[in-house]
């Protein structure tokens, strides 16, 4: 049986390891998937990590899959989420102060106000 012998320097052969561990980790779903998105907006996570970014429980994000009330993607049977879709849902869910409220409702009988009063020329 006959070998090669090559060589190769000290910094190459890490990164070789390097990634070949990197690969076996993530086959074996030790390591999560590395993303690096080009634009942040269009990050991709799964469940763990849109559990990890949102600091809630596996079971929870499955209920409001189930139940359609958080944007997500499917394809096959891995569930994908969009970072910026994740972050408008949360910010849709602001609850307006009381300051917030009475300014909407002064703006609302200011409007109410404008066309019980409109002149018909």
């Amino acid at each position: 049986m006959e070998g090669i012998i090559i060589t190769i320097g000290k910094e190459e052969l890490e990164n070789i390891i390097s990634r070949a561990v990197e690969t076996a980790l993530f086959e074996a779903g030790v390591l999560p998937e590395q993303n690096e998105p080009q634009d942040e907006d269009e990050f991709i996570m799964k469940t763990q990590d849109l559990c990890k970014y949102l600091k809630m429980k596996l079971s929870t994000l499955y209920q409001l899959t189930h139940k359609k009330k958080i944007p997500f993607n499917k394809r096959g049977k891995t569930i994908y989420f969009k970072k910026d879709e994740i972050d408008k849902w949360i910010s849709e869910g602001k609850q307006e102060t009381i300051v917030d409220q009475n300014h909407a409702r002064e703006l609302r009988i200011h409007l109410a106000d404008k066309k019980r009063f409109k002149t018909i020329a």
